[in-house]
């Protein structure tokens, strides 16, 4: 897979079994649990980790430029929920294995992260999990231009990053762009951005334990993610009609 060049300065590596530790403390199997059940669709990505020389990677894919949405953007390997998806997790192998030809049963699956909503109102579950460092993406084209790797805390730098304000649903929030160049692309410059950098600098927070280096917007909790997540899930539902707002909710 290609890689791209550190921008980040975390001193410290943490261990696999500190990071799954990490991951687990903020896992959202339970998330659901006591909500209202309703109709939404619903999607997965795959958030791949490796170790490469000590330091942790997350691999990546740069979407196809002929795509109808999204296309020629960075994002997880992922897509819709299909009926005969056992679970959302098997949403998101599924995917990986279509997309990059990462089989499902080469990835440790760790946690699930709290969902947030693409721009269309998908709600989507991001799924962390460890693949090999040996493992080569074979990306398939009609979805997949290529796959890349970047060292994950490079999303909490503030180096290559920058911000513009944006709204969903009535309601401002910060956009970060990560700006990336690819060492063997004849230095193509790749950004993340929108839905998939803000799962990477959650993921980020929550495995080294700290904030960004920069500045975010009160949508990003990174010692309790699920607080901003159940509000954003119960605003979603209440101004598309699914539940009458709560009493005492912060909708």
């Amino acid at each position: 897979m290609a890689e791209l060049a550190s921008t980040s300065e975390i001193p410290k590596h943490p261990t696999k079994d500190e990071i799954c530790q990490s991951l687990l403390a903020h896992d959202a199997s339970t998330f659901f649990e006591g909500k209202p059940a309703v109709d939404i669709p619903r999607a997965a990505v795959l958030i791949p980790l490796f170790f490469k020389n000590e330091e942790l990677y997350v691999l990546l894919t740069l979407r196809s430029q002929h795509l109808n949405t999204h296309g020629g953007e960075v994002a997880f390997p992922g897509g819709k929920q299909d009926e005969a998806d056992v679970d959302i997790v098997k949403t998101a192998l599924r995917e990986a294995e279509e997309e990059i030809g990462l089989p499902q049963d080469q990835v440790e699956v760790i946690s699930k992260v709290v969902p947030s909503f693409a721009k269309h109102g998908i709600l989507v579950t991001p799924i962390v999990g460890f693949i090999s460092e040996d493992f080569v993406p074979q990306p398939n084209p009609d979805e997949v231009e290529c796959a890349f790797s970047v060292p994950l805390a490079d999303f909490l730098s503030d180096e290559n990053h920058t911000s513009q304000p944006g709204t969903w649903q009535d309601r401002p929030y910060k956009l970060h762009f990560f700006h990336h160049l690819c060492t063997t692309k004849a230095g193509k410059k790749i950004v993340t951005w929108g839905l998939t950098a803000h799962m990477a600098m959650v993921v980020a927070s929550m495995i080294y334990k700290r904030p960004p280096n920069f500045e975010t917007d009160k949508g990003f909790n990174w010692e309790n993610p699920t607080k901003p997540a159940e509000e954003t899930y119960f605003r979603f539902l209440s101004r598309n009609g699914y539940v009458e707002q709560q009493e005492g909710s912060k909708l």
